[in-house]
């Protein structure tokens, strides 16, 4: 698939909102975008935090990661999700395209799904929206040509990615160091 569609379904999907009610807020599914960049770093910083707590301050954080994000969104190999309630983002979903070596016979541009940096702000878990986000990203994975999606889930997050459809897998391999 060429990059000027992949491009217009990206710009399609932003035009086309998802919408979730659930205890009494309305969540709106869409793609982020340049203007999100300032809230998804504090967001990525909050997650961190979470699961511990940091060697640097946020403000030496803030311009690594907003280069990172506006380098990934201007790629065209980025793409975020994120749920907005009340003009704020309370939920994102990240998925990277991973481009493969073509084969004979085979898409000349083929690749698969890796989804990273999933969140939901604590007040907005168990509600659904991180469901609604994750199918925005199969909707879109599955229009677009993406052979597959991939996710290394923490311990705690199995059974949402599980519910979602995610099976284990005996085909992937690491090495770490």
């Amino acid at each position: 698939m060429s990059k000027a569609l992949l491009l217009h379904n990206v710009i399609t999907d932003v035009q086309e909102h998802n919408h979730i009610e659930g205890n009494d807020r309305m969540a709106i599914i869409r793609l982020a975008t340049l203007d999100d960049v300032a809230e998804l770093v504090r967001m990525r910083w909050d997650f961190s935090e979470e699961e511990h707590t940091s060697t640097v301050s946020f403000e030496e954080f803030y311009p690594i990661c907003r280069e990172f994000l506006v380098k990934a969104m201007g790629s065209g190999d980025w793409h975020i999700w994120v749920a907005e309630v009340e003009k704020s983002i309370v939920s994102h979903m990240y998925l990277q395209l991973i481009h493969k070596v073509p084969r004979p016979g085979k898409s000349p541009d083929p690749y698969y799904g890796y989804v990273t940096n999933v969140y939901t702000r604590p007040a907005f878990r168990s509600q659904g929206i991180g469901t609604e986000i994750h199918t925005a990203v199969e909707k879109w994975s599955k229009e677009n040509g993406v052979e597959f999606l991939i996710v290394w889930p923490s311990s705690d997050s199995v059974p949402f990615y599980s519910r979602n459809g995610f099976v284990r897998c005996e085909e992937a391999m690491e090495k770490r160091w």
